[in-house]
């Protein structure tokens, strides 16, 4: 980053594109909150499909894969993050999180639409509330 002239210490982004910034997050950080996410949404996600009628292989499946898939996307978000803008980083942590509670809702046999509508809201509510703390941060 570059100093502004007119004031001394005052660092500034130059244009668009990713803020430069240094990364506090360590390895283990990078696998362990993915991991905790992916692992407390496969669980509900058994819970909610057994409860609903699902045998007991197809929910643990179900639940295996959508653990395994919120797993991998989060942690591709993590570790990709510093590259992203706070828009696209915003968009992409609150489409994560509405996918999966939509998801997690559409196991409760409630039609297709009030799930993805559940999704929609509450992933956008999390993409502006995202974005704030993400701006905040970086100005």
């Amino acid at each position: 980053m570059s100093t502004h002239p007119a004031l001394p210490g005052h660092h500034r982004h130059e244009g668009p594109g990713p803020v430069t910034r240094i990364s506090h997050s360590t390895s283990r950080s990078a696998w362990a909150v993915p991991v905790t996410g992916g692992v407390v949404l496969g669980l509900y996600t058994v819970f909610l499909a057994d409860d609903n009628g699902a045998s007991t292989l197809g929910a643990w499946m179900t639940g295996l894969v959508a653990g395994l898939v919120a797993m991998g996307a989060g942690y591709v978000l993590i570790k990709e993050r510093a590259r992203m803008i706070a828009e696209v980083r915003a968009a992409a942590f609150g489409a994560l999180f509405g996918i999966s509670l939509g998801f997690l809702y559409s196991l409760t046999q409630v039609s297709v639409l009030r799930a993805s509508l559940f999704g929609f809201f509450l992933g956008g509510a999390m993409a502006v509330a995202s974005y704030y703390v993400f701006y905040m941060h970086e100005h």
